[in-house]
């Protein structure tokens, strides 16, 4: 198979060995996935392949997740804001309160008080790995007050 240059030219080849670079933060999501219309609510993040227990599944990535800092929200518009605090997270980052916005599909993984995705931790590294075998086609959920500060709002526990 002839490869276009730029991925022959990668210190990893991400196309044909499906490895990642060494010494580099993982990919985000790190298994196939599509969103579909989800039982739990609105849109879902569902795994297009088996996962195994305690298999990472998502680890942030600055090249593809994005921090903002909670206090610039005002800066962008209105329609802006909604979606960041909607689909984003929010976490103190080297002591600074932030919104994380996830470049990919877990950005629409939906929140559940019983995950088939847990915390772990990879070299300080936040990720996400498998609570137990999950089979393709399985909606991936992770529980929002593991992680996000604004879980309350979202959820509608809180008056924020």
């Amino acid at each position: 198979i002839s490869w276009p240059s730029y991925i022959n030219n990668l210190p990893f080849h991400p196309i044909r060995s499906r490895c990642y670079p060494p010494n580099r933060s993982l990919h985000m999501l790190l298994i196939r996935t599509e969103l579909r219309a989800s039982p739990l609510h609105g849109v879902g993040c569902f795994t297009l392949e088996s996962i195994k227990a305690n298999q990472p599944v998502w680890i942030y990535d600055e090249r593809i997740d994005l921090r903002f800092r909670a206090n610039d929200l005002d800066d962008f518009p209105k329609v802006i804001q909604e979606f960041l605090l909607m689909h984003g997270y929010k976490e103190i980052h080297d002591g600074v309160e932030v919104i994380v916005l996830c470049g990919d599909n877990s950005k629409y993984m939906n929140h559940s008080l019983s995950p088939n995705l847990i915390e772990g931790s990879e070299d300080h590294t936040f990720i996400n790995v498998a609570a137990f075998d999950i089979d393709p086609g399985e909606e991936l959920t992770c529980n929002y007050f593991d992680f996000d500060l604004d879980a309350g709002r979202k959820l509608g526990t809180v008056n924020n």
